[in-house]
């Protein structure tokens, strides 16, 4: 097979059916890439009419050699089952313990206590994101200078202002 010959996947009117069709713009700009070739139009003048680099239709077709139209649609990327759809009293009552147990929650232990109580392991974003849609900011640890001065450190605590600052 040479580098620009098509596969006969499908007959022009069958690509022109499937551009009419698609309802992925991505797919039906590299349908018409396709139809055009099919028709006998060289890459680069293909290239030229859709304002399309000569390696994105090479791409193109290449693909469309291998997986016919089907290949030739947009990738959306992410998982291919979706994003999971997480149970929304798993963060309502982990909020309530929060609040019942007081103390410093991590994300992760945010994260061990779902996988405790209800055996799911969900990730840490996807915490950090529900917990702040419940009202929950995140909090975390401030600089501490090791080599600070202890007493202008106190002073500017208590808010007086010492002749000791202004050396």
């Amino acid at each position: 097979m040479k580098k620009h010959t098509l596969k006969n996947h499908h007959t022009l009117e069958e690509l022109v059916r499937a551009i009419k069709t698609s309802t992925d713009e991505g797919q039906k700009l590299r349908l018409k890439a396709i139809a055009n070739i099919k028709k006998g139009k060289q890459i680069k003048q293909v290239s030229e009419e859709l304002l399309v680099s000569g390696r994105s239709i090479s791409t193109w077709q290449n693909i469309y050699n291998i997986n016919g139209v089907e290949g030739l649609k947009t990738n959306k990327g992410g998982r291919k089952e979706g994003n999971p759809k997480w149970d929304t009293t798993i963060f309502d009552t982990l909020g309530k313990t929060i609040k019942t147990k007081g103390g410093y929650w991590s994300i992760p232990k945010m994260q061990e206590w779902i996988k405790e109580t209800y055996m799911k392991n969900i990730p840490e974003q996807t915490v950090w994101y529900h917990l702040d849609r419940l009202g929950f900011s995140y909090k975390s640890s401030r600089p501490h200078p090791y080599k600070g001065d202890k007493e202008r450190q106190e002073s500017f605590k208590k808010g007086a202002l010492q002749k000791s600052w202004m050396k």
